[in-house]
């Protein structure tokens, strides 16, 4: 087994390269968005979301392919969740050079998805020990309805056009993305390997590991395609990448994976004994939805509130890990 040093170098190389690669990625898939004329809350939740998801995807597929570490995967998507629903609103909210004002549309469409899909897991978590087929399926349904309203609102706002935009070349865009995904793909399976290696040296359960080390290495491209929207004073794209990210990556990341598995080798059985982190994540939910749904608007106060919410989360998950709680 590796040493905690080489686990942790591994952790951290594997991230850098997420971390550069996933932005090339990102703005690829973002520019075909921008080539197909698509409006920028429907871009932002789907082209900028999963580009942004696919790391936290890789990191289920491994670690339920190759692994057996299915509560590895959930542990990821839920740390991960929380940290682009309460780190990104804060930090855009701080950088914006204008008010941070989310259009009415992404609160009715893309955070009434998300609190569904984190209802959901909840529901799944608490009641169902074993996930197989049906499970994978409900996950699945749940981004199928969300991508027919994404459809919906696409047919109202614009017309797709075939033509060329401002020079994009989308042959090359294409192969640009999928280059940069077979290396994201490939740092990913060594962020999963090492996580789990690094949790075992550590005699800690591996959710925990996920949930922060593994969550906030693969959250950074969320983070990077959020800030540079909210730079630009694109909001909509900001927020819709947000919600957008986090039910890919509860619907898909989760979805697809177990389906996968549950059709090659059976259920998975599920042993998660950490359902604060998943109630935590709901109630953080709730807190963000309440300040929205006030005027639509996030004020750099509660930025700043929604950060120290974060930090006292992770804090707990710590000593949680050392066994002080």
């Amino acid at each position: 087994m590796m040493s905690i040093l080489t686990s942790v170098s591994i952790i951290l190389v594997s991230s850098f390269v997420i971390y550069f690669i996933g932005e090339i990625f990102a703005n690829a898939s973002s520019r075909i968005g921008d080539y197909l004329k698509l409006p920028r809350s429907v871009k932002g939740a789907t082209f900028d979301a999963v580009a942004s998801s696919l790391p936290e995807l890789f990191v289920v597929l491994f670690s339920v392919i190759f692994f057996m570490e299915f509560e590895v995967g959930i542990g990821t998507i839920a740390g991960s969740a929380l940290f682009n629903l309460l780190v990104i609103p804060g930090i855009c909210v701080l950088l914006s050079p204008v008010v941070f004002e989310v259009g009415k549309k992404v609160i009715s469409r893309d955070a009434l998805f998300y609190i569904i899909s984190v209802f959901v897991l909840l529901v799944l978590l608490i009641y169902f020990k074993t996930w197989g087929i049906i499970i994978a399926i409900i996950l699945l349904v749940i981004y199928a309805f969300y991508l027919k309203e994404i459809i919906k609102h696409s047919k109202e706002t614009m017309k797709f056009k075939k033509q060329k935009k401002d020079g994009i070349n989308l042959p090359r865009e294409i192969i640009k993305a999928l280059t940069t995904m077979i290396i994201i793909g490939t740092s990913t399976y060594f962020l999963t390997k090492s996580s789990i290696d690094l949790a075992y040296l550590l005699k800690i359960p591996t959710i925990i590991i996920a949930f922060t080390i593994t969550a906030a290495a693969t959250s950074v491209p969320d983070a990077v395609i959020s800030i540079i929207n909210a730079k630009k004073g694109r909001i909509d794209d900001s927020a819709s990448n947000v919600f957008g990210s986090n039910i890919f990556d509860i619907s898909i990341g989760l979805g697809i994976p177990l389906l996968i598995y549950s059709l090659a080798k059976g259920p998975v059985e599920i042993v998660f004994d950490n359902l604060e982190i998943i109630l935590g994540l709901l109630g953080s939910t709730i807190i963000v939805l309440y300040l929205l749904l006030q005027d639509s608007k996030l004020t750099k106060k509660e930025g700043i509130i929604l950060l120290i919410i974060y930090l006292f989360f992770f804090i707990y998950i710590i000593l949680l890990s050392l066994n002080l709680f």
